[in-house]
């Protein structure tokens, strides 16, 4: 992300922004909010400030993709998967190059559900945003760890054909990567999974 946003004061606590600054000095709060780990402290309320912090944002320059990006990150961590998607789907013609906005376009697709409910045409769709974000940035394990679930809970548990990579393959270039658990555990929170097998690979338990 470019980070390319002017801001006057946090989006948090209301203070003055230092010039240039991408961080709150008081209370620390990220201005740009570029991953669901960013919010992992907030409850709805610091959320929707948020939200309405990139709204005026957005009035201005509503093709800045990395705002998109952010707007989007906030609505699927409130489970708002269709708006969620609306703004991914916008942050992806503008900031084509950036990964990460393609993993969070796929777990929107989700919808709070697991994998194995979900029809054949919605699972390609997903490992096509995957698989695009894995060709731009092949560093993070989340995009593994979630292509991992979707071999395991969508592919074999309904007894169909898996093409490679496996899933034992996937959870194996996972594990090859650096871990960022906060990221694993709000992913956990838009996928649902309840097999304890997985979970305990998954979270490190």
């Amino acid at each position: 992300m470019s980070g390319s946003i002017k801001v006057e004061q946090c989006p948090q606590c209301g203070a003055l922004a230092k010039l240039d600054a991408s961080k709150c000095e008081y209370c620390g709060a990220e201005f740009l909010v570029a991953s669901l780990a960013c919010l992992d402290r907030l409850d709805k309320t610091g959320i929707n400030k948020y939200i309405n912090f990139y709204k005026d944002l957005l009035k201005e320059s509503s093709d800045n993709g990395d705002l998109n990006c952010a707007m989007g990150i906030c609505y699927l961590d409130l489970g708002l998967y269709d708006l969620a998607s609306k703004y991914f789907a916008k942050a992806i013609e503008q900031i084509p190059d950036y990964s990460d906005v393609y993993y969070h376009y796929a777990l929107t697709l989700f919808k709070g559900k697991r994998p194995k409910v979900l029809a054949l045409t919605e699972i390609k769709k997903i490992e096509n945003y995957l698989n695009a974000a894995i060709q731009i940035d092949d560093s993070k394990s989340k995009y593994y760890y979630l292509l991992a679930l979707i071999k395991h809970d969508f592919y074999i548990k309904n007894g169909l054909r898996i093409n490679p990579p496996t899933y034992r393959d996937l959870m194996s270039e996972a594990d090859s990567r650096p871990y960022e658990r906060s990221e694993i555990e709000k992913m956990l929170q838009h996928v649902l999974i309840n097999d304890p097998y997985l979970l305990d690979l998954l979270t490190r338990s």
